[in-house]
């Protein structure tokens, strides 16, 4: 199988993804951002092209696609996010090739607000379009007008070596704060926007203030920092570029935004051991098992939210058992291995059908 990847950035969790795949099939990779995960595919072994797609009409990143697959003809093209290069791939491959599209948000997929955003996973000439939850491929489900042919759940997966090499650091994360050794921690992580229903954090630390409860945010508060500077057990950490060091020494990960498509901050606290309290909706439906690997809370509801996080604080030793469950979990079902064998499965069903199609 030779197989051309289109991709809008490289990050750790693609990097591993195309590592995978690369042991499997022919690959050629097509992106147009250049940082240190890009430069690292080289090492793999990897074929890669950076051509940046200014628009949907760009007819260099077309005319650069048609002159690749004539020095290297592929079977097959993955378009993993980028609206833009997918229309471009669509326009480019029209039906000589078949093509799979990606689909990692919830929401946002009107035809009169976003036609480029409608298309790329309602456009007929799609063979399949990955959704990285139950929660997207229910959404891409219900729209009404052109359903996806074929959608296909396939969870964002990490490399659990990578992650766990990472977190052997030492972090200090109660000492910066000023904590004492024994303070319950309750850790999120993520730039504070609003769909992360950060309120929710603020009201559970108010009403959990007496029980020694902290909450720690890693990230860009983006101004609650200075909204919550009274709130004492509310605490604020920059951005980390390497976060796992400090997850692994909170009690539990936190996470109250229920419009996650996916959520993949989840999956990586499971990776160092943490249980995972998040709400009943999105994608934490796909990645927590209630009473197993964490808990659930109802979308919206701070009482709630605080009432979980507090049940850890009284029930230490769950805690620890979740989040050994938790790491088993992403080892069975969210690791780059079960991740690039799901791909590699759609691809030879897709290949499949276009066989028998001719």
């Amino acid at each position: 199988m030779k197989l051309l990847f289109v991709t809008l950035y490289i990050d750790h969790v693609l990097l591993f993804l195309l590592r995978a795949l690369a042991q499997q099939v022919s690959l050629r990779v097509v992106h147009d951002f250049d940082n240190d995960w890009s430069l690292q595919l080289a090492e793999f072994g990897v074929s890669t092209h950076r051509v940046i797609c200014k628009s949907r009409f760009d007819r260099r990143f077309k005319a650069e696609l048609e002159q690749l697959q004539r020095e290297q003809p592929c079977d097959l093209v993955q378009c993993f996010h980028g609206n833009s290069q997918l229309a471009n791939v669509i326009h480019w491959a029209g039906r000589e090739l078949p093509i799979v599209g990606y689909r990692g948000r919830i929401g946002h997929l009107k035809l009169r607000e976003s036609p480029v955003a409608y298309w790329s996973v309602r456009n007929p000439q799609l063979s399949a379009v990955v959704a990285n939850s139950s929660a997207v491929a229910a959404y891409l489900e219900n729209f009404r007008v052109l359903k996806p042919r074929n959608v296909q759940v396939i969870p964002t997966g990490v490399d659990l070596e990578w992650i766990q090499s990472r977190a052997q650091a030492a972090f200090g994360l109660r000492s910066r704060l000023g904590l004492p050794a024994d303070s319950f921690v309750a850790l999120s992580m993520g730039s504070l926007r609003p769909v992360k229903n950060f309120e929710l954090i603020v009201e559970a630390a108010k009403q959990l203030a007496p029980k020694d409860v902290h909450f720690v945010n890693l990230g860009d508060s983006r101004g609650w920092a200075e909204k919550t500077r009274g709130i004492a057990n509310l605490h604020f950490l920059e951005f980390e570029p390497n976060p796992f060091p400090a997850i692994g020494e909170a009690d539990v990960f936190v996470s109250t935004s229920h419009g996650e498509a996916f959520g993949r901050a989840n999956i990586e606290a499971m990776a160092c051991g943490k249980p995972v309290v998040g709400p009943k909706a999105g994608g934490a439906l796909d990645q927590i098992e209630h009473d197993v690997s964490g808990r659930f809370f109802q979308p919206n509801d701070a009482s709630d939210f605080a009432g979980q996080v507090l049940w850890y604080r009284q029930n230490p030793e769950r805690a620890t058992l979740h989040g050994a469950q938790a790491k088993q979990r992403v080892e069975r079902r969210f690791s780059t291995a079960a991740m690039a064998e799901s791909y590699l499965s759609l691809y030879r069903k897709v290949l499949a059908e276009r066989s028998a199609e001719r």
